[in-house]
């Protein structure tokens, strides 16, 4: 748990002095050659290491690996050729929305496994000191997705 809260304040401490040095509007700059490989050099001190997901998806056992992303923009442009739209902003406005939906399903498959864990963690600590402490907001994320089902329940006009 230590080294958790370090890390969590050598973040803080990190994008605290990005954004004090900021310098206001126009005051950017860019120089080629810095950017993204820039970005990856943060992760490597903080321990991470880049994955071959080709690897890794051919060494878990008893787990089919699909691509998602890949199945819902065959899915979408399938069904945008269907049908037969005029070029005149309405193929892109539907793409959008129809898209909006992969991206909520995305976070909702990326969601139950945090979820997962959360209880799993909870469950532990509870474990170890029973005592009237909140290790997540079980609560407030329940009014959040009853509301979500209220959208969805709830044909809008």
């Amino acid at each position: 748990m230590e080294n958790k809260s370090s890390l969590k304040d050598l973040v803080y401490k990190r994008l605290k002095e990005m954004s004090a040095t900021g310098g206001g509007a126009g005051a950017a700059t860019f120089t080629p050659g810095e950017g993204e490989g820039t970005a990856y050099n943060y992760y490597y001190k903080l321990g991470f290491k880049p994955v071959n997901t080709k690897e890794l998806h051919k060494k878990a056992k008893g787990i089919e690996h699909k691509d998602l992303w890949k199945e819902n923009k065959e899915e979408t442009s399938t069904y945008l050729s269907q049908l037969n739209l005029p070029d005149d902003g309405r193929k892109e406005f539907i793409t959008s929305k129809v898209e909006d939906f992969n991206t909520i399903e995305d976070k909702l498959n990326t969601l139950l496994p945090l979820l997962k864990n959360a209880k799993k963690e909870t469950m532990d600590a509870y474990k170890k000191d029973p005592d009237f402490k909140i290790m997540y907001g079980t609560q407030f994320a329940n009014a959040y997705l009853d509301k979500l089902i209220t959208l969805f329940t709830n044909k809008q006009q």
